[in-house]
């Protein structure tokens, strides 16, 4: 009879354990979770534990803060189900195809506060521009201009908008560059960036959408902001 009531016991020893090494072997703090709020579901996985749990926390919540305005100001019809992946095999800072975001931890451990980064790669799924020809240029501007405008805290990551112009500069420089210039013409043309996304969305942008939203060419808008930074 002692013999069978202790079989019992050591058979659950022994399983737990088998249950203890398995657990183990894993990452400590290897992430894969859903999180469901205001109608967006975000799936985000760090199976590497590349990330520590912080800065994990820290990219979910910019996400929740940026994208869903993002797609209301811009895109109803965004995707409500999003996937941001951490990926120590890329080498880039981050992309995104379709509605998944890739994320390369190396980058963030060189700049652990570059987090708004992800403010830039949440405008890029709501922009859904499709697979036709659409300016690069302008795409990273208007992604940048969102970083600007959306941003929780570009400051700290040691990123902003330039003030100022230097001689190779162009609109069509991209990314900063076209997003300060985006930033100055929605000043001065309210709706400009949206009427921009817009046509990009609709695959029906041509140069002459700039004067259809401004009444000027982008040339001689971009020769009135080189103009006006310089009476700054």
């Amino acid at each position: 009879m002692t013999l069978v009531r202790r079989a019992p016991l050591l058979a659950a020893l022994l399983a737990a354990t088998a249950a203890l090494s398995a657990t183990a072997m894993l990452p400590a703090a290897a992430r894969d979770s859903t999180v469901v709020r205001d109608g967006v579901t975000l799936h985000f996985v760090d199976a590497g534990d590349a990330l520590d749990a912080a800065t994990q926390d820290a990219i979910i919540e910019t996400f929740f803060a940026t994208y869903p305005r993002q797609a209301a100001d811009f895109n109803a019809g965004a995707p409500d189900t999003v996937r941001i992946t951490i990926d120590p095999g890329y080498d880039g800072v981050a992309f995104v195809d379709d509605a998944a975001m890739t994320i390369n931890p190396g980058w963030l451990a060189e700049h652990p506060r570059d987090i708004d980064l992800v403010t830039h790669e949440a405008m890029h799924i709501v922009q859904a521009y499709g697979r036709g020809e659409t300016p690069g240029w302008l795409v990273e501007g208007i992604a940048d201009w969102a970083r600007d405008a959306y941003g929780l805290d570009n400051a700290a990551g040691g990123w902003a908008l330039p003030t100022g112009i230097a001689p190779d500069h162009r609109y069509d420089s991209g990314y900063r560059v076209t997003g300060a210039f985006l930033k100055w013409a929605e000043g001065r043309h309210p709706g400009l960036v949206r009427g921009l996304d817009a046509s990009l969305r609709a695959q029906r942008y041509t140069p002459a959408t700039w004067t259809a939203l401004t009444g000027r060419d982008v040339d001689a808008l971009w020769a009135q902001y080189v103009a006006a930074r310089a009476a700054e």
